[in-house]
């Protein structure tokens, strides 16, 4: 009877582990069943991404191309209004050296001074417009002497000028739109008392 009953026992034990291990091993299934799933999710995801990253890409790309283009184009621009530029100027001076050509001519076959000197005149009248028009101004040169815009060549004591002022120009200065592009070279009186003080 008691081995009987151990039997029973034993019995209901290898079923219990048998149960056990049918859980264990549907319980894994489902845990393989939901990595699975995940995995595809991620999957999918992983895809989505690529996609989303390969139309970024071809985009940034595309933009890059446009972008090389605009630079490309605008240079050219550049280039072309330069030329314009160019061609703006040379057309005014060739006006310019047509008359200057004129005079000579004149002056070969001419022996009137006056008329030469009226040619010349002239020419120079022509020549100051032009270069006004460009916005090319002469330095003014009456009066104080301005360091921002005249380069003292020479000092002269005198007591007929005020210390500081502008005796005599030595060369013409210019200023583009109110830029020097060249300072006026001048002559500059000083007070003879500074020359007493200096010995």
């Amino acid at each position: 009877m008691e081995e009987k009953e151990n039997k029973n026992i034993q019995n209901q034990n290898q079923e219990e582990l048998q149960e056990e291990k049918k859980e264990e091993k549907q319980e894994e299934q489902e845990n393989v069943e939901k990595l699975k799933k995940q995995i595809e999710e991620l999957k999918k995801k992983l895809e989505k991404t690529e996609e989303a990253a390969k139309k970024l890409s071809m985009l940034y790309q595309s933009l890059q191309q446009d972008f090389e283009a605009y630079k490309k184009r605008v240079q050219k621009e550049k280039e072309e209004l330069k030329e314009e530029s160019v061609l703006k100027v040379a057309k005014g001076f060739l006006e310019i050296l047509d008359n200057f050509e004129k005079a000579l001519e004149s002056a070969k076959l001419s022996q009137d001074v006056d008329a030469l000197m009226q040619g010349i005149e002239m020419i120079h009248y022509q020549l100051v417009r032009f270069l006004k028009e460009h916005g090319i101004e002469a330095i003014e040169t009456s009066g104080e002497f301005n360091p921002m815009e005249h380069e003292v060549l020479e000092t002269i004591y005198s007591r007929e000028h005020k210390p500081n002022e502008i005796v005599k120009v030595i060369q013409k200065g210019y200023k583009f739109k109110g830029k020097v592009i060249r300072p006026a070279k001048v002559v500059v009186a000083l007070s003879p008392d500074e020359k007493e003080e200096v010995t």
